[in-house]
């Protein structure tokens, strides 16, 4: 993660404090003083460089990398929020002839709220899980899936519930199972890199039942484009990672579909691919494999990991009513009603309607930075019904 982006890292270290230190402690603090902030810079950057000789996206433990993130966001981007704004208050000042450099008040405000931000949601925010409920009518839903309930998980990022965090997953699963689903859904990213991830926490995955099954997909991190190793290893790790799922009997969708049978009726399952990564031969979604052969008029249920997926490929081109993603994690940070997924996702967290087809974009339960502020991990049950 650190080496992906180090330029950046480097740059978040030494501007704000090259900034502060010419201006406010070069002319006036005493040596020791100047010393000592030197100090914290380069222990700053060493860390930085210890963690861009990972070999894989994060590291395992990734406790060490946790801690790294949590400083980030108490230290580093509050300082380079203030220096941002006193200087940009400066050149209003200058301009203006003011007396006050109101970008400094603004700039220790914005950073006092990313340090709540960071720690609430470091800690209150990634521990919370919310049960929601939703009703999805249909009148091409089979009459005797009425009242078909459904639990719908995904971006569990398993390898992220570390600490205090570690009790999340087991809640959630008990939440799963107190809801009593007909099915449930696994939406992709079980893992932040690899399958060891999974095998740690094996005996509560494989805890996830339901009277018609689990059916999952994969998700961009369910690969192995965050690993490092040779092509063999990154195939192996893959290949361990669907082994896993299986073993836990859960019905892996790749480019495929499946049917649920309840009387004469029936529905489709459906589950495309979600590797994001260019040039790849492998793991990319397909969606004429994913509905060939689904009898026409079946009311379908498509499983796609990313929501961009069903502006490109549901709305135009497939007849499913209903279609379940994750991937945003609605954000982590949203701030009046806002957040950086805005940006990527025309529909990045809830229902969205299009030329009669519908979309759910659930939360996630983790992620791999851990931290959530007004965007709640969840649990979603979906209760289908006839219109």
């Amino acid at each position: 993660m650190i080496a992906r982006a180090l330029l950046l890292f480097v740059a978040l270290i030494l501007l704000p404090d090259i900034s502060i230190y010419q201006r406010y402690i070069a002319h006036r603090a005493p040596t020791w003083a100047k010393c000592l902030w030197w100090a914290q810079t380069a222990v700053m950057l060493a860390c930085v460089a210890a963690f861009a000789t990972c070999r894989d996206f994060t590291p395992h433990p990734q406790t060490p990398l946790n801690v790294f993130l949590f400083i980030t966001g108490v230290y580093l981007i509050p300082k380079l929020l203030f220096v941002i704004s006193a200087a940009c208050g400066r050149m209003v000042k200058n301009r203006r002839r003011a007396r006050r450099n109101w970008g400094a008040f603004v700039g220790m405000a914005l950073a006092v709220l990313a340090v709540f931000i960071t720690v609430y949601g470091s800690t209150a925010g990634f521990d919370k899980l919310e049960v929601k409920r939703i009703d999805f009518a249909s009148d091409r839903l089979p009459d005797d899936f009425d009242g078909y309930r459904i639990v719908l998980f995904s971006d569990a990022h398993v390898g992220s519930y570390t600490g205090n965090s570690y009790h999340v997953l087991d809640d959630a699963v008990d939440s799963m199972l107190a809801l009593k689903p007909d099915a449930i859904f696994f939406l992709g990213d079980l893992q932040n890199t690899g399958p060891e991830e999974i095998e740690e926490r094996l005996s509560t995955l494989s805890r996830i039942k339901a009277p018609d099954g689990v059916f999952s997909v994969l998700g961009n991190h369910d690969y192995s484009k965050y690993i490092g190793g040779t092509q063999e290893e990154k195939l192996m790790a893959e290949e361990k990672t669907q082994e896993l799922q299986r073993r836990m009997g859960w019905k892996l969708l790749l480019n495929e579909h499946s049917f649920i049978h309840h009387g004469a009726d029936s529905i489709v399952i459906a589950g495309m691919q979600g590797n994001e990564e260019l040039g790849v031969d492998r793991g990319v979604a397909n969606y004429e494999n994913t509905i060939r052969g689904i009898p026409e008029g079946s009311f379908t249920v498509m499983l796609a990991h990313d929501p961009l997926h069903w502006r490109e490929y549901v709305v135009p081109y497939i007849d499913a009513p209903l279609t379940l993603s994750g991937h945003t994690h609605g954000g982590q940070i949203r701030l009046l009603g806002l957040s950086t997924t805005n940006i990527k996702f025309p529909e990045d967290y809830g229902m969205y309607q299009l030329d009669g087809k519908s979309l759910y974009v659930t939360a996630g339960l983790g992620a791999l930075i851990p931290i959530r502020f007004n965007v709640t991990g969840e649990v979603v049950l979906i209760t289908l019904h006839k219109k």
